[in-house]
């Protein structure tokens, strides 16, 4: 990059252009460092050139696998790239393309602009319109140019666009990329390759298949020579290029049990890569998070009426008037009655002759994609305390904790350590009964697929962040700054025969009932985020059109609703 400063007699005004030449130079270095988000000075859009992109989709590569294949091209960007092997697409919609088409072209989920799976008869494109729509109300000078082999991609999204075109096939698509990448005035160029979906969908999802190798490696050919035609642009050192690289989907393929995490990061046809390159980045690659701590045994599967009793000790200990208290279990969900992870109502634990409104105790129970916390008094008041929704088919630990302030009692819920609700329950009366203590389902109000383990019982309200550092950890060490409250604590994992074990130091055991009572072994995380939580730690299909808009520096409209995010390279 070359500054002209021309030379001038005076000693004042010299120093004055070195100051200001300084200070270009040190506003440009800054700028190299992120994504602008707001319109430029003209002396930075002299400075760094246009604006371009070569916005490139394949279809059906899994992230796992071009990582593993340590393709040429693909990884020769990396040095200067922001880039996951761990990005996601839609869950919900796989393995159908529609709808993963439509997040990477308008920037928005599928509850607003309507596409589900493949269905576009409820497409709302005109309200949540396509990039190159976008692009070309904000740039009408843009050059923008869409290949697709896709009718439907052709037909739906490349509305805008000043050339769109379908294509027979990839070669057809690589060609008409490369002769529009040689434009002089180009802005952007769009491919949509689809071969390494055919070949997944033939032959299957994985580098150990031939003919899905060889897909991946022809595009990876293929992507080489878009990059020569990219260099080879007379001004192209003067140019400032951003490439993205985005699988739309991965494909379905049989994992090893090794791999499998029990979270969207486990599921094959999600798993996409993505890449954004410019000669200007540093390296930033975004991993998947941290999961948790994985929580392995023989775990009591909780179905039917299994439960556990305590039939002998003190069940007084497990009454809630008039003192402080927590209770804490960790719970993992199975499928219910219609076949996903909602319940009506069924019980975890419970201290109460029905799991009824009318009578007296208290119930923790399962109520759709949550928990709750019931309890009825002797004076005939009655009312619960929402929890928060847990993770479906992974650990959640959950937490009552009862509080007494100025004379009054409150019940607190926590879900994974996090705060939830507060309820006032002084109006309940006497919770108090002479009933056992119950684990699992009750005969009268629904019942339960899970597994149930590490019930803590203790005679004092923990403090938060208390609850917050051991709440996803299993067991309790002797050094809890509250062991000495302790009242009770079923681990359930590791149990034989009819009898759960209390390690508190009332030995309060259970004693187990039901039919088909079995025990399966598991190793699942603990506290593990939500499929909504961990799709905002990668990237994901609806990220990219922010991040080329931003890159084309068009301010961001709220009226646009756009739900991705940005990506920077620190």
């Amino acid at each position: 990059m070359r500054y002209t400063i021309h030379k001038k007699k005076t000693t004042t005004l010299a120093l004055l252009g070195v100051m200001a030449c300084t200070l270009i130079y040190s506003c440009n270095q800054e700028f190299t460092k992120v994504i602008p988000e707001t319109e430029p000075v003209d002396s930075v859009e002299v400075a760094f050139g246009s604006p371009r992109v070569l916005y490139i989709i394949a279809d059906g590569a899994r992230g796992k696998s071009v990582r593993e294949g340590e393709f040429t091209h693909i990884h020769s960007l990396l040095p200067n790239s922001i880039y996951s092997w761990e990005s996601l697409s839609d869950e919900e919609t796989a393995p159908q393309n529609g709808t993963n088409w439509a997040d990477l072209v308008t920037g928005v989920q599928k509850n607003k602009h309507g596409v589900v799976g493949d269905d576009y008869s409820n497409a709302q494109l005109d309200n949540f319109p396509s990039i190159f729509e976008r692009i070309k109300e904000n740039l009408p000078e843009s050059n923008l140019q869409v290949y697709t082999s896709s009718q439907v991609f052709h037909d739906y999204l490349t509305t805008g666009a000043d050339v769109r075109e379908r294509l027979d096939g990839d070669a057809a698509v690589q060609a008409a990329a490369a002769s529009a990448l040689a434009e002089d005035d180009i802005t952007m160029v769009t491919a949509h390759y689809t071969d390494i979906d055919a070949a997944g969908h033939a032959h299957g999802y994985d580098l150990s298949v031939a003919e899905y190798r060889a897909a991946l490696t022809e595009f990876d050919n293929r992507l080489g020579e878009l990059l020569d035609v990219l260099r080879n642009r007379p001004n192209y050192s003067a140019e400032n290029w951003l490439i993205v690289i985005k699988s739309s989907k991965g494909g379905d393929f049989e994992i090893p049990e090794w791999e499998n995490d029990n979270t969207i990061f486990s599921n094959p046809e999600v798993n996409t890569f993505t890449i954004f390159y410019s000669n200007r980045y540093t390296t930033r690659i975004i991993n998947k998070p941290f999961l948790g701590i994985r929580f392995q045994g023989d775990f009591l599967h909780f179905r039917g009426q299994v439960r556990g009793e305590v039939t002998a000790g003190n069940n007084d200990f497990y009454n809630l008037d008039n003192s402080a208290f927590t209770i804490e279990l960790k719970i993992k969900k199975n499928p219910g009655p219609d076949n996903n992870f909602e319940y009506r109502y069924p019980a975890l634990l419970s201290k109460r002759n029905r799991w009824s409104w009318d009578d007296v105790g208290w119930t923790i129970f399962l109520e759709g994609r949550g928990w709750q916390f019931n309890a009825r008094g002797l004076g005939g008041n009655v009312g619960q305390t929402n929890g928060g929704n847990l993770a479906n088919a992974t650990w959640n630990s959950i937490a009552v904790v009862g509080v007494i302030r100025d004379g009054q009692r409150f019940v607190r819920t926590y879900t994974n350590g996090q705060f939830n609700n507060e309820v006032n329950i002084t109006n309940y009366g006497s919770i108090t009964n002479d009933l056992p203590l119950i684990l699992g389902s009750r005969d009268d109000n629904g019942q339960a697929d899970c597994y149930i383990a590490d019930v803590r019982f203790w005679k004092v309200a923990l403090p938060e962040d208390v609850l917050r550092q051991y709440s996803c950890e299993t067991g309790v060490p002797e050094d809890h700054p509250y062991y000495d409250f302790l009242a009770g604590l079923w681990p359930v994992v590791g149990s034989e025969g009819n009898e759960i074990k209390d390690e508190g130091p009332f030995g309060s055991h259970m004693i187990l009932s039901g039919d088909n009572i079995t025990r399966d072994a598991l190793a699942d995380y603990v506290c593990a985020p939500s499929s909504e939580d961990l799709g905002e730690t990668v990237p994901s299909n609806v990220d990219v059109p922010v991040q080329i808009m931003t890159w084309l520096k068009i301010p961001r409209q709220e009226n646009w609703q756009l739900d991705g995010r940005v990506w920077l390279d620190q």
